[in-house]
């Protein structure tokens, strides 16, 4: 070896060799989802008022009674809970898409062999049914592409369309007159509307074009709604409750060819601004009801899920004051309307 090789060769072996990074360990699979237990289906609801019976305003709440109406409630909103979150996961995710879809469609086949909320044994069930059954429909709606054809899914939407009927039949003919008009009327035409939409069904499609016009035209000039007005501190709470289920339900019939965003001269884009113009002056609706309203007084604080229809109206339309008030609550989500908003809206048909 000659002594230049020798010289470069001791170099070589003086140099410490460079540090390698360990090679980073791969990722673990995604856990396969599983399906949650399916609950006992609930078939009868027979519950009373939250409110104290002398109370015409439907403001104060009877303690007992409205412990009554959460238990009876509570199993079929954990049930919708669970709906939506499988729903979610079958529309957005890239794996297990079908299994979560499979669940979804479990959990309702079993409560749809079971005819559940069929015997709705009181005035209020009646009126608080309508809400859950939009909230199960609109489960149904986000699977429904996924899933081939078969026994199960054809009893889930005859089901469905039951619970639907009834509800119309039920507004039609028996409701009580202020019931008949106000924010229980709204979910009623919601419901009906995603459950007609999913089964094609017209006659129920214009069933709630009909309700919800029935709502917005009876705004006030300012955009609030009369009937909601009337219920004392809890007025503007219940504005929003009213504003959710009408915009979800025109943003959905609107390709449809109903356009209910310009009934009576673009009256429910009056009663939006009027959710924002209330909250940004509280004075607002305390000088129309006499009452500083529960979201200023200590009862309650605004939560996302009552704001989670903006998404369905922005999907539609630009409206940057209702975007930046909505900011707080992002990603909005509702169970009743289907869980994440984001997931339903992402494009303005309104479909997934």
């Amino acid at each position: 070896m000659t002594p230049i090789r020798t010289a470069i060769m001791a170099l070589c072996l003086a140099q410490p060799l460079a540090a390698q990074e360990p090679t980073p360990p791969p990722p673990p699979p995604p856990e396969a989802y599983v399906c949650k237990p399916i609950p006992d289906p609930v078939v009868t609801l027979d519950h009373g008022s939250r409110y104290i019976a002398k109370d015409k305003s439907r403001s104060e709440f009877d303690s007992a009674s409205n412990a009554d109406v959460n238990a009876q409630l509570k199993p079929v909103d954990d049930f919708i809970s669970t709906l939506a979150s499988a729903a979610n996961h079958a529309a957005s995710s890239e794996t297990d898409q079908l299994v979560a879809a499979e669940c979804v469609l479990a959990g309702l086949a079993a409560w749809a062999e079971a005819d559940a909320l069929s015997e709705l044994g009181t005035m209020n069930a009646q009126l608080s049914a309508p809400s859950r059954v939009a909230g199960l429909a609109f489960a149904f709606a986000q699977v429904q592409p996924l899933l081939p054809a078969s026994d199960d899914k054809a009893r889930v939407e005859h089901w469905l369309a039951a619970r639907a009927l009834a509800t119309m039949d039920y507004f039609d003919t028996e409701a009580p007159k202020n019931a008949s008009r106000n924010n229980l009327r709204a979910w009623a035409a919601l419901a009906v509307a995603r459950v007609g939409l999913t089964v094609g069904d017209q006659a129920m499609i214009d069933w709630a074009d009909a309700s919800v016009q029935v709502m917005v035209c009876s705004a006030a000039e300012d955009g609030s709604l009369p009937l909601e007005m009337a219920r004392k501190d809890l007025a503007l709470h219940y504005q929003l409750h009213a504003v959710a289920p009408l915009v979800v339900t025109a943003a959905l019939l609107q390709p449809e060819g109903h356009d209910l965003f310009s009934a009576c001269d673009g009256a429910l884009h009056r009663l939006v601004d009027f959710v924002l113009a209330a909250f940004d002056d509280p004075s607002l609706v305390e000088g129309i009801t006499g009452h500083e309203q529960s979201y200023f007084n200590g009862k309650e604080d605004l939560r996302g899920f009552e704001m989670a229809w903006a998404d369905a109206y922005l999907s539609l339309f630009e409206n940057p004051e209702l975007a930046k008030f909505t900011e707080q609550f992002v990603p909005l989500g509702n169970s009743k309307l289907g869980g994440e908003q984001s997931l339903i809206w992402a494009s303005a048909d309104g479909q997934n």
